[in-house]
């Protein structure tokens, strides 16, 4: 391998069409992108061993295996020549896992002992799931270092709970209202909240990139939630299109063999019309899906600052779409196998579209980043206190 400033691009531009600073004032900017090192086959290894321990061991070296998978990820990913790094601590990871299980579990059985029980157990849900997001997104940030410094989260426990209830309503209420109105009637007001979605998740990104942090520089984000509307409409539209034409194409195809007079039993003709459309809602699923995350991902991103710094992201939704379409594909025919190679694929073809740009060299912005003080004891109760849910 080539030196480290080798392994990235550095792009230099001015601000404007005029000469570099110096001759009219303007602050010169410098574009850096990230650079993968890592591969699929060598993530295969690290990717096989962690299925199998996590077997063997009935789900708990699943925590172990996370933590492998960040690091590997982490220090292969390349930024003005330095690299990312993930020191946290697998148990806080399998303390989340317990938690989520436990309660997940006792709120689908809860309502079979009694309504009380049930109701309890989801009041239970509501009141601990935000603060545990909110402890899972700290423990992300705060145990990724890059260039010695480490990432932070600010969000306050209460806008947590402001962020995460109406999503959490949204999944706990059916079965509450079912338990309390066995008939449905209640439940179909449910659908406003589904409406709401969008804009639930609009909250959710502002929440997670508003209060972002590296070092002493706090994070700058300006979308409106209210814009998560037009990606999910176009997905939306995009599904029901999909859904149009394989139902189209189903009723061509049953009167072309009604037509034809073959002799084929009716079950069969059911089972291969269902399969049909079923198949067609999956490719569906997998060509509004990737778009949905690249407009999304480029909205959020490109939004997101810390002083000194901008972030920009300019995924391709065609591209993306052609890419997780193959493989999901490949996976699909090679039984598994094939996943941790998609993984990287896709990992690599998105740091391959965000490139960072600063008014300064990254040197004169970590100089400005010094950590806050009084920080370091405060994140050690954290991480000895926090959990992640996430797999």
């Amino acid at each position: 391998m080539d030196t480290l400033e080798s392994a990235f691009e550095i792009n230099q531009a001015s601000i404007g069409s005029g000469p570099p600073s110096g001759t009219d004032g303007a602050p010169a900017t410098t574009c850096y992108r990230f650079h993968f090192t890592g591969s699929g086959k060598e993530y295969f290894k690290i990717w096989i061993v962690n299925l199998f321990l996590t077997i063997v061991s009935i789900g708990i070296y699943s925590a172990w295996a996370k933590v492998r998978r960040l690091q590997y990820f982490d220090r292969n990913t390349q930024l003005a020549g330095a690299v990312f790094d993930f020191d946290g601590d697998p148990r806080a990871i399998l303390r989340g896992r317990i938690l989520a299980l436990g309660l997940l579990g006792a709120y689908q059985y809860a309502f079979g002992f009694s309504l009380t029980a049930g109701i309890l157990t989801a009041l239970a849900l509501l009141a601990a799931l935000p603060l545990a997001m909110r402890s899972a997104l700290r423990f992300r940030l705060r145990n990724t270092r890059y260039r010695g410094m480490r990432f932070g989260f600010l969000g306050a426990a209460t806008t947590a709970y402001m962020t995460y209830l109406p999503p959490l309503l949204m999944f706990l209420l059916p079965a509450v209202l079912l338990a309390l109105d066995p008939s449905g009637k209640t439940v179909g007001f449910i659908a406003i909240l589904y409406l709401l979605w969008p804009l639930m998740h609009g909250f959710m990104k502002r929440y997670q990139h508003a209060n972002m942090a590296f070092g002493s520089l706090n994070a700058v984000y300006a979308v409106s939630p209210l814009r998560f509307y037009v990606p999910y409409l176009k997905s939306i539209g995009m599904f029901l299109i999909g859904m149009i034409s394989a139902f189209i194409i189903m009723a061509v195809v049953g009167v072309a063999v009604s037509a034809s007079g073959m002799a084929i039993p009716k079950p069969y003709i059911f089972l291969a019309t269902v399969a049909s459309g079923v198949l067609m809602a999956y490719i569906t699923y997998l060509i509004a899906g990737p778009y949905l995350q690249v407009r999304i991902g480029n909205m959020v991103w490109s939004a997101t600052s810390v002083p000194g710094m901008t972030i920009s992201s300019h995924l391709k939704a065609r591209e993306y779409m052609s890419l997780q379409l193959v493989n999901t594909l490949l996976t699909l025919v090679t039984l598994g196998l094939y996943r941790p190679f998609a993984v990287v694929r896709a990992y690599q073809y998105r740091m391959d579209h965000i490139t960072i740009t600063t008014t300064s060299d990254f040197e004169h912005t970590f100089m400005a980043s010094r950590a806050r003080a009084g920080s370091a004891s405060a994140d050690g109760v954290a991480d000895f206190l926090g959990l992640d849910l996430s797999w």
